[in-house]
């Protein structure tokens, strides 16, 4: 697995769970116009483009990663309404 890809991954992944928590920074959540369940899904579809753009490019694990990363991200995101 490339470490560069997985860091982006869960990189990205970490910061819709601290949106969808509620433990964003107060600075990063004016900047993203101070919704945090809209920011968790602006990462959560860029994590799913991510996977759509990279399709038969990945590795096993780098697509382990994306789909086990996705499916959590969208089953905490219902789980928040």
């Amino acid at each position: 697995m490339n470490p560069h890809f997985a860091t982006l991954v869960v990189g990205l992944a970490s910061q819709a769970e601290a949106a969808l928590s509620g433990t964003l920074p107060p600075d990063l959540l004016k900047e993203s116009g101070g919704n945090a369940r809209q920011l968790a899904q602006t990462l959560i579809d860029t994590i799913a483009m991510l996977e759509a753009k990279t399709q038969g490019h990945l590795d096993a694990a780098e697509q382990k990663l994306l789909a086990d990363a996705l499916t959590a991200l969208r089953f905490r995101f219902v789980q928040t309404r």
